[in-house]
């Protein structure tokens, strides 16, 4: 029986949010207002979980982002690039918290009256994303996903949904970094039982996702509604036994979990520990398939950023080297590209998802 490995990043949503659209505009409906790589574009639309109201990425209420320079209007590379300033002193900032030694500092830090701006810009960061995508996932009608899934013929990816034989698989394991849930709705969709890990499903699920990053349907089982931005870095974290999936009214969450862009899930043992959960699962399962004979691993849109690059490393060094590797992207990153190479002894590079079917399945 085959068993498949699929690391999903960025591309995987980009692609599907292009067919969408496609299909959006042969019925002659309103393209999605969908931005997932520059993510203050929709800022000033989208609304506070506790009011609704139209402006979150603002100075009224996010001065510390606003102040940095944070604005709807910013093209990409100036949003990614405050993106990775502000997340690369909160990783400073977290190594603190995982050193012993560096406790004075560390409730220094927290306890400080004085402005430290990109610490506060943070703290406004993770709940600005969680609530973006939460607003995206709403405007994707079910009724127009549903007939989206039954109608679509040249998405590769449902094409290996729709004639996927479960009886031929071992295990299925999505090890996705996205934050959306749209792989999700799309195998509900399509009738196709599922197990995000972590989140008490069953154990017989062929079909299993681990989201090491996070997503907007994790929540906290104790969540109290606030009616503001929370700028208290908690040391202490939760556990991945205290979060609970949620995938309706998603907006109205202030909490959650979910590892910014361009931060090192490595250095969140002690903030995040159902992220060290998820990461080490992810790893555990890799090694598993490597003990497979008939194993595939399908890797589709990861950029590779500097910070990723260790746990995305500690994944492909525990795949078997033997296995048949593709990997899915229209501009794959050349130091990638080289580290596959050097792994992989039956690497296949393809630019676009229309074959994955067929690969896969064939």
């Amino acid at each position: 029986m085959k068993s498949v490995f699929i690391i999903l990043g960025n591309g995987f949503t980009i692609d599907f949010l292009k067919k969408y659209n496609e299909f959006l505009q042969k019925k002659k409906e309103k393209n999605i207002c969908i931005d997932v790589q520059n993510l203050f574009r929709y800022g000033e639309v989208i609304g506070t979980p506790w009011d609704g109201k139209p402006g979150f990425l603002s100075y009224k209420v996010c001065p510390a982002l606003w102040t940095l320079g944070a604005r709807p209007n910013s093209n990409a590379a100036d949003s990614n690039a405050l993106i990775e300033e502000i997340i690369s002193c909160a990783n400073m900032f977290f190594d603190f918290i995982n050193d012993p030694d560096q406790k004075t500092k560390r409730l220094s830090m927290i306890n400080s009256s004085d402005d430290r701006i990109y610490l506060r810009a943070y703290c406004e960061l993770i709940v600005y994303l969680r609530q973006l995508f939460s607003w995206y996932d709403s405007l994707i009608d079910e009724t127009f996903l549903q007939e989206f899934v039954s109608t679509c013929l040249d998405w590769g990816w449902l094409s290996f949904f729709k004639n996927l034989d479960l009886k031929e698989y071992k295990k299925i394991i999505f090890v996705s970094y996205n934050y959306d849930v749209w792989l999700e709705r799309i195998l509900n969709s399509l009738g196709l039982k599922y197990n995000v890990f972590g989140f008490g499903g069953h154990d017989n699920d062929i079909i299993e996702i681990i989201k090491p990053h996070g997503s907007i349907s994790f929540v906290p089982k104790n969540h109290v509604d606030r009616y503001d931005i929370n700028y208290n870095i908690g040391v202490d974290g939760l556990k991945i036994d205290e979060l609970i999936l949620k995938y309706d009214f998603l907006t109205k969450y202030s909490t959650g979990a979910i590892i910014p862009p361009a931060g090192d899930s490595t250095r969140l043992q002690a903030t995040s520990s159902w992220a060290d959960t998820l990461r080490n699962e992810a790893v555990r399962k890799a090694k598993e398939l490597s003990n497979d004979k008939e194993s595939f691993v399908v890797m589709c849109g990861i950029s590779y950023w500097h910070v990723d690059r260790k746990e995305i490393d500690k994944l492909l060094i525990n795949l078997n080297s033997d296995t048949e590797f593709t990997f899915i992207n229209p501009a794959p990153p050349r130091d990638l590209n080289a580290v596959l190479i050097s792994i992989f002894k039956n690497y296949v590079l393809q630019t676009s998802s229309d074959n994955i079917g067929g690969i896969i399945n064939g």
